[in-house]
């Protein structure tokens, strides 16, 4: 009796709405319907009130949603991903009381880096080339910077990005060139050189660094991958099938 009262309700509370001018549904009303259509990318859902019927694609499916033909559902108008075509959400409605549901924050991990100092590496000041005038004929102030990636204390994975990624930067020894001429001090192209590394270990352990991702992005991304599987094996088994077909029966002449 009580989950009768709460769909007579949401009934009255979304059929006192009527349809905006041309007929179309707006945007963030939540209607009541049916299911007449379940795909493997969602399902379709028949309003009752205007009759209308939109997609519920399976990005707006809860993990624990189930659905059949026939339910009766609470859906979210949603903005129409095609021309003349109406979206629906299930995941943003509670369907036991109507209310609207916010989405879940996205998970994301702090930010991993490491801290490269002027100690672990080894700098050496030449000769800089441009502008100066006989302040660059006297005085070496072109900073270079070689830092061993084997041997400093990265982690393993930020390591093996940085290599990835500066190969064209890395001597036989493994150590990693940076150089600036930028400024006419040493201090100071030291000191761009060492910001310049860092920048690279920063992209690097960015990187190498596995992002957090919402929960249904995780589950379609996992249905993907078990769909490529399945259409991997099921190729080579056709090709498998179509190979013996080919060959002659034992015993023909």
């Amino acid at each position: 009796m009580a989950c009768l009262c709460i769909w007579l309700l949401a009934l009255l509370a979304v059929g006192c709405d009527a349809l905006s001018a041309g007929g179309v549904l707006p945007i963030g009303a939540v209607r009541a319907g049916a299911v007449t259509r379940v795909e493997s990318y969602g399902c379709f859902v028949r309003l009752d009130d205007c009759g209308a019927t939109g997609l519920v694609h399976m990005s707006e499916l809860a993990p624990s949603d189930v659905v059949a033909v026939g339910q009766p559902v609470l859906v979210k108008v949603l903005a129409p991903r095609e021309a003349d075509k109406n979206s629906f959400s299930l995941k943003a409605v509670d369907q036991r009381t109507g209310a609207a549901v916010a989405p879940p924050p996205l998970q994301r991990t702090a930010k991993t880096t490491a801290k490269v100092t002027l100690d672990a590496c080894t700098v050496k000041y030449i000769r800089a080339s441009g502008a100066g005038g006989q302040n660059v004929n006297k005085l070496s102030t072109k900073a270079e910077l070689r830092f061993d990636v084997d041997r400093s204390s990265l982690p393993p994975a930020f390591k093996t990005q940085l290599r990835a990624t500066h190969a064209a930067r890395l001597t036989k020894a493994g150590e990693l060139i940076v150089v600036s001429e930028a400024h006419r001090s040493q201090r100071l192209n030291a000191a761009d050189a060492l910001k310049r590394l860092q920048g690279f270990v920063d992209a690097a352990a960015e990187a190498a660094t596995p992002r957090a991702t919402a929960p249904d992005r995780a589950r379609r991304v996992k249905n993907l991958a078990r769909s490529s599987e399945r259409k991997r094996r099921d190729g080579k088994k056709k090709l498998s099938a179509k190979k013996a077909s080919r060959r002659r029966p034992i015993g023909d002449d």
